[in-house]
């Protein structure tokens, strides 16, 4: 029987605890398919070094060459040495992150542990670890992920470095630096800013400010200037600003590139956070006042580690949800420091109610797509001094009625004479449905939602064996490169693979691809990307179907033609003797 009372039976439930939501990562970890975009694109780099070698550099082999080799490959390495254990399998190509999103459990605990207690540690690394948007990326065969663990690490060890004041802990969360350099371009010196305006803004006198600094700069360096010095000579011609120029580090904060500019701009990242962290963010921005409120000399390294991050990816006009990962673990360790505070009875009844209010608000807010497009509209309109459509209102209608509900409960909680002991199980009620909405998310939503039918594709041209394969699409996919074993981009000689981009008309397409399609052989197969031929638009297979052609296979994303057998005999009939 556990004993409550003992703090060692506590840590370890908190063990078990957390080494069961670990494990979760890899439920159901081999679902299909492969993402369309970075996932993919890394599995094929991946692939490329078991076939060609390119340790250091995978740019003869990528897909776009430069675009996708000038990423870190330390990743890259990783998964070719998973192909190499399990095969090449959607599994295998998740594997690492899988490991490294378990492990950043961990060391979150380590972090709230080292500055306050293992109760915090807990409750930041269960809040982190149970957000379906971070457990989705940590089930995602890309950087991001294996990034955030080294970012953590790296900030662990500069906190014991300043706990216990022996440089092997500096030398550690450099190298842990280093490797997060070596995980995605420049990312990891945002540590050493946070790091450097930390001991800047709380120096005292008992040693150089420097000292620290240098031994983790100089690890950092030591782990990623090969690589890094590497691809400038080799794909820059030594010129210093090589990796610089090629990443778009000043297109993607000046103009965006990609077409990840957001609507929202500055608002963006803010939005996002009541959209994804739904259940912590309102309490970590108590936690963030609380810190500076009390001089909180360590956990200000935390609150400087998220400002650096958030500055800098907000002023950047280029915008992707998932660069708000690395701001997860500071916000969620200070919204753990404010749960422990409530528990402890250091926040007022008010601001506790008012916070719990608002939690319940922003995880409606995040819980349904149309109703923030709705009230974003509502908006629009108030601006505008317009009256919203009716259908508009009573499809809103919903979302006014919860909410009220929610505001109701509040106050009432509020008004009960017992809320104290409500302010001991208030983790519990922030954690329990985070823990309901990620396993949804792992049961049910990774299983079904991203299913493409690339794999079915892969295996219904195998079936096939046609000599020649149309695809048509905007731009390059490399989800159908890995499935096709590197077909479209040279790695195989015996299917010819062509690409063609449709014009940006829609009216046009039908006849577009029946001209293209006009002179194929009869086994050719016309595969059409149906999210890709019109940039942001889906389309369907009856609106696309080229002449003489008939649908012979339809998943989500592709659609396949090939030339009906009569009409093969009548063009055969049709050609002019030799």
């Amino acid at each position: 029987m556990l004993d409550f009372s003992s703090p060692r039976q506590i840590k370890r439930v908190y063990a078990l605890a957390l080494f069961g939501v670990a494990l979760s990562r890899f439920l159901n970890l081999g679902f299909l398919d492969l993402q369309a975009w970075d996932e993919a694109l890394y599995a094929v780099r991946s692939v490329g070094i078991l076939q060609f070698g390119g340790i250091f550099d995978q740019t003869s082999f990528s897909i776009g060459g430069l675009y996708s080799s000038l990423h870190p490959p330390l990743y890259v390495w990783l998964t070719s040495v998973s192909f190499l254990v399990f095969g090449v399998t959607e599994f295998a190509a998740r594997f690492f992150s899988a490991v490294f999103g378990g492990l950043t459990l961990m060391v979150i605990y380590k972090i709230g542990k080292e500055i306050h207690s293992s109760k915090v540690g807990f409750i930041a690394a269960m809040l982190f670890g149970l957000n379906p948007f971070v457990s989705f990326y940590a089930r995602q065969g890309q950087f991001d992920t294996t990034l955030v663990f080294f970012l953590s690490l790296s900030v662990l060890y500069l906190l014991r470095y300043e706990s216990r004041g022996k440089l092997s802990f500096a030398l550690v969360g450099g190298l842990a630096i280093g490797a997060a350099l070596m995980t995605k371009l420049f990312v990891g010196c945002g540590i050493l800013l946070a790091y450097f305006f930390w001991k800047a803004a709380t120096h005292e006198d008992k040693e150089p400010l420097w000292k620290p600094i240098f031994v983790s700069l100089s690890m950092a360096l030591l782990v990623c200037a090969p690589w890094y010095v590497y691809m400038t000579i080799a794909r820059g011609s030594g010129n210093p600003l090589f990796l610089l120029d090629a990443s778009a580090v000043i297109e993607r904060s000046v103009a965006g590139v990609e077409g990840n500019v957001k609507p929202l701009e500055v608002f963006y990242y803010v939005n996002q956070f009541f959209v994804l962290f739904p259940l912590g963010v309102i309490w970590f921005i108590l936690g963030f006042h609380r810190v500076f409120k009390n001089r909180d000399h360590a956990w200000i390294l935390l609150a400087i580690w998220f400002a650096v991050f958030f500055v800098v990816f907000t002023l950047m006009r280029t915008k992707l949800a998932v660069y708000l990962l690395p701001m997860l673990v500071p916000a969620s360790l200070l919204a753990a420091y404010s749960l422990v505070a409530v528990g402890n009875g250091l926040v007022s009844k008010m601001i506790t109610a008012i916070s719990l209010a608002i939690t319940g608000i922003a995880f409606l807010w995040s819980s349904n797509q149309s109703w923030r497009d709705l009230t974003k509209a509502f908006a629009v309109d108030l601006f505008h001094v317009r009256v919203p459509a009716g259908s508009e209102i009573i499809a809103y209608l919903p979302f006014l009625v919860i909410l009220c509900c929610v505001v109701f409960i509040s106050y009432a909680l509020y008004r009960k004479e017992d809320y104290v002991r409500l302010n001991l199980f208030m983790p519990s009620i922030i954690l329990v449905p985070a823990f309901v909405t990620c396993f949804y998310s792992i049961a049910a939503v990774d299983q079904f939602e991203y299913k493409d039918g690339a794999r079915d594709l892969a295996d219904f041209i195998a079936e096939r064996q046609p000599a020649l394969l149309l695809v048509a699409g905007f731009d390059r996919n490399p989800q159908l490169t890995f499935y096709l074993d590197g077909a479209d981009i040279g790695w195989r000689d015996d299917v010819e693979v062509r690409r063609l981009k449709p014009p940006t008309e829609r009216s046009q397409l039908r006849g577009w691809l029946s001209q293209q399609a006009r002179d194929l052989p009869s086994d050719a197969l016309v595969i059409v990307e149906k999210d890709k031929f019109i940039r942001y638009e889906w389309v369907t297979a009856a609106e696309l179907i080229p002449s003489d052609f008939s649908l012979v296979f339809e998943s989500r994303r592709y659609a396949v033609f090939q030339r009906t057998p009569l009409s093969g005999l009548a063009q055969l009939m049709r050609r002019p003797p030799p």
